[in-house]
């Protein structure tokens, strides 16, 4: 309804302001006495009514027609400011309006609704996680475990746990939460795990066994059938190979300690094979390039790169790495660290100029952090790909680097780096960037150089073939050099070399249980060796699959058999084809075509060796 000025809302502006809200009724205080600010000699007169705007209404010029603002827009961290908090960052060094640490501020994030504007932290002020900025810096007791809780604190059964607690609010149904946290309590109390990562990982797994349970309205374990496991693997259908196996291994020992039979509950084949794919690294005119452009980026930065690249170890290794690494046994310098995914330390020769990038990330980690921080690198916020080289508002925060490449600050920037300045490698491709790039980069470089044994030695690897099939595959220059033993007995097609460590290991230490020399029917036989395990099904069940298998490798020794039997597979396939036997003559045709692709090669190495 119009009021009594015939408008439809009050003339009446809100205004925040720093210490409280204010309130202007322009219609008692306003007399036409401002001019317009824009055109200056008209007077403002008129008032209309802006939702979106801050003070809700403007006033409008009859000469110029233009609206007047009665408000500049306030800045939130006046709006919102917060006088009774202070900054919980130890490194904030802001003093705000009332002299207080910090300038804290509201803001619409809900799990974290308190800003500083100096240091740009956000946090929560009446959090009581261990992890929050409010308690970050306090010693958090610990809590004993009470089984009835369904939060546990881990931090008396496992040391330098990340994780501090285990949770089972979501595991259903009643009776199997509470088979759950007997095993939990068993593992925690044989102290199984040395990391809470794995901890994680079988709760998350037994939490979606769970979920099966609960829908088949299981009411013990007893009633956990071959159906159960097998609607669990359907319930894991997006997840990797590797995944799955690892989760069907945690329920099959999980099986084993409720004393039921795992063995014909996850059978053997439910188990994927691992797949992995080729080892992945930055050749060397990408290395070079970056090594090239590190002076423009930030030095901690850079030091981070250099010390991650030399010691080809996984990135939280590097991301926790000690302040005091440096270690003088006699009279040479190693950098000692310990590995988390295999609970040991290891230790790595430091040259002269690993030990002065280190020794330079020391003085900056003091002169930045204090003394009391213990990791020679940190975190940092405030990364804009914008602001590249400079960087100008990158924040140093006393927490270690987060490990997560899209958050890690050191794969943040160099990616930055190579996208600005054009870094593309021996393809003419962009390299994608990763922390774990750096390891299988180095250990190939240490592989190329010094051998097989010594990327096994720089990595920590208990077993050659892991450095192989991960990280460090043998370069075709190798290769080249290698008396392969098995190039006389097995073929590979093109004749190019064969690496042995390309064979299954049972191949290498019983050829006879891979030997094809077996009559499959009358003046039928197959000669021979096949690559695939022989606890694995054959995919083809019939001769003559066997010659057109890619697993299948000829015997040198056995020419002149396949010679006689090439010769007697023709004069079958002409019989065939005189008699109008369409069967055999398909037959004979599938033989000699198979035969047609390895024989010619076959003859040209024993040629050769002739």
């Amino acid at each position: 309804m119009p009021n009594q000025f015939g408008r439809k809302y009050p003339a009446i502006s809100i205004h925040e302001t720093l210490y409280k809200t204010l309130q202007v009724d322009w219609e008692q205080e306003f007399h036409e006495e401002y001019s317009c600010p824009h055109c200056q000699t008209g007077i403002i007169t008129g008032m209309h009514r802006q939702p979106t705007s801050t003070c809700k209404l403007a006033l409008n010029c009859g000469t110029c027609k233009k609206s007047t603002h009665l408000t500049c827009p306030v800045p939130v961290r006046i709006a919102r400011y917060e006088r009774s908090l202070t900054c919980p960052n130890l490194q904030c060094i802001g003093i705000g309006p009332d002299q207080q640490k910090g300038w804290i501020y509201r803001t619409n994030m809900k799990r974290s609704p308190y800003r500083c504007h100096f240091c740009r932290i956000a946090f929560n002020s009446k959090s009581q996680q261990p992890y929050s900025w409010v308690h970050r810096h306090e010693e958090v007791p610990i809590n004993p475990i009470i089984f009835k809780e369904d939060v546990w604190d881990l931090r008396q059964f496992v040391e330098k746990s990340h994780q501090r607690t285990i949770g089972f609010s979501d595991i259903h149904p009643d009776w199997y939460k509470d088979k759950v946290k007997r095993y939990f309590y068993f593992l925690l109390e044989q102290r199984t795990f040395t990391a809470t990562s794995h901890l994680a990982a079988v709760r998350g797994t037994l939490a979606q066994l769970g979920k099966v349970l609960h829908y088949e309205q299981l009411g013990s374990s007893s009633e956990i059938s071959r159906a159960t496991v097998l609607r669990f693997i359907d319930s894991c259908s997006n997840v990797g190979g590797i995944t799955l196996k690892r989760k069907l291994q945690i329920i099959k020992v999980f099986f084993e300690w409720l004393e039921l039979n795992a063995e014909q509950l996850v059978k053997s084949r439910d188990l994927p094979k691992a797949c992995y794919g080729a080892p992945n690294w930055l050749d060397e005119p990408t290395r070079h390039a970056i090594q090239q452009h590190l002076s423009k980026i930030p030095e901690p930065i850079a030091r981070h790169y250099l010390v991650q690249e030399y010691m080809a170890a996984r990135p939280a290794d590097v991301c926790h790495l000690q302040y005091d690494c440096l270690v003088q046994e006699n009279s040479r310098w190693y950098i000692h660290f310990f590995q988390q995914k295999v609970s040991r330390w290891h230790k790595l020769p430091a040259n002269r100029e690993i030990r002065r990038a280190i020794e330079a990330q020391q003085h900056w980690i003091r002169e930045t952090l204090g003394n009391e921080y213990p990791y020679l690198f940190c975190h940092f916020s405030t990364i804009y790909a914008q602001t590249y080289p400079i960087y100008p508002n990158l924040k140093p925060l006393p927490k270690p680097p987060r490990v997560t490449g899209a958050i890690n600050p050191m794969v943040r920037i160099i990616r930055h780096l190579i996208e600005r300045e054009k870094i593309l490698d021996a393809n003419g491709q962009p390299p994608r960037f990763t922390g774990k790039i750096t390891r299988a980069s180095r250990l190939q470089e240490v592989r190329s150089k010094h051998g097989l044994e010594a990327a096994q030695l720089y990595a920590d690897h208990t077993c050659s073939s892991i450095t192989i099939q991960h990280y460090a595959p043998p370069t075709s220059e190798q290769l080249a050099k290698v008396d392969l033993p098995f190039q006389k007995l097995l073929l590979n097609l093109g004749n190019q070399f064969l690496p042995w460590q390309s064979l299954p290991e049972s191949l290498l230490q019983n050829l006879m249980a891979h030997e094809l020399d077996t009559e499959i029917a009358h003046r039928q036989a197959v000669y021979g060796y096949c690559a695939l395990d022989p606890k694995d099904p054959c995919p083809y069940k019939l001769y003559p699959q066997c010659y057109g298998c890619g697993s299948f490798r000829p015997s040198l020794s056995k020419l002149s058999l396949y010679e006689n039997q090439y010769v007697g597979e023709e004069r079958r396939l002409y019989e065939a084809q005189k008699a109008g036997a369409e069967l055999a003559c398909e037959e004979a045709k599938s033989i000699l075509t198979a035969m047609d692709k390895w024989l010619p090669a076959l003859r040209e190495v024993a040629h050769g060796e002739s």
